[in-house]
């Protein structure tokens, strides 16, 4: 188990502390008594990654700072962060991979213009009525497609054109959950962590996150705020480079 992990995803850290942060203002009465105004308790949480490579940087700060969208089409087809569809088709029903789903007519499309720029990943499931089952699939910008974490050429149903995100009902495939838009292009040894976790669970409400690891003694609710970054000449791959120290903290919520 990693010490830090969120969604799912190992987060190299070097060092953290936790601190505790109280609700509410203690303070003394007139007379001397001390008055306790505590009416609740979080955590917070702040690490340093060890030096890392600028285009692992990057996705950690996506990452981290819970960028994206969802769509779970829990009682309506909106995102995560309350974006509408572009284009309103598709109808709700219940019984999906995770609760709400969206079903679409052949050749029928529903689209979110999350703005997801030229490098992105895109996650999400598909009921194949060939196969008789929910398939997870991940997208990603540069062409590398996974269905169930096995390489495929099949996108499932998904496309994503000028940072739109849209999805296509299609023969044997209309059927579609949990559709995730990350504005970060992952790399392909996190790929089975996505696998892993979003086989089993509903992505979070991004942009709220699911830390796990041995820091903690169950899963917690956060939002995360990355902070300082410190550049540093580090030896990776058996060359040397100058790469980034990143700082960031945790937030229960």
């Amino acid at each position: 188990m990693p010490f830090l992990a969120l969604n799912g995803i190992p987060v190299p850290v070097t060092e953290g502390r936790r601190r505790q942060v109280n609700i509410g203002t203690d303070s003394r009465a007139f007379s001397g008594a001390y008055r306790l105004g505590r009416r609740a308790v979080r955590q917070e949480w702040e690490f340093k990654t060890p030096p890392l490579p600028p285009e692992e940087v990057l996705v950690l700060r996506g990452l981290i700072a819970g960028d994206g969208h969802v769509v779970s089409f829990e009682g309506d087809a909106f995102t995560s962060r309350g974006l509408n569809q572009a284009s309103v088709t598709g109808s709700l029903f219940q019984g999906a991979r995770f609760g709400g789903g969206m079903n679409l007519a052949v050749g029928a499309s529903a689209s979110w213009a999350m703005q997801l720029g030229a490098r992105w990943t895109t996650l999400h499931h598909v009921y194949s009525s060939a196969a008789g089952a929910w398939l997870q699939v991940i997208n990603r910008s540069d062409g590398k497609r996974w269905t169930q974490g096995v390489p495929s050429a099949s996108a499932g149903g998904l496309s994503v054109i000028s940072g739109s995100l849209a999805v296509m009902g299609a023969t044997n495939a209309v059927s579609f959950d949990d559709v995730v838009g990350l504005p970060f292009e992952v790399p392909d040894a996190w790929v089975p962590h996505l696998v892993a976790w979003h086989s089993a669970r509903a992505w979070s409400a991004l942009p709220f996150l699911v830390a796990s690891g041995g820091f903690a003694a169950t899963e917690t609710k956060v939002l995360g705020e990355v902070r300082d970054g410190e550049f540093v000449e580090f030896s990776h791959n058996g060359s040397r480079g100058v790469g980034e120290r990143l700082e960031f903290t945790l937030r229960e919520v």
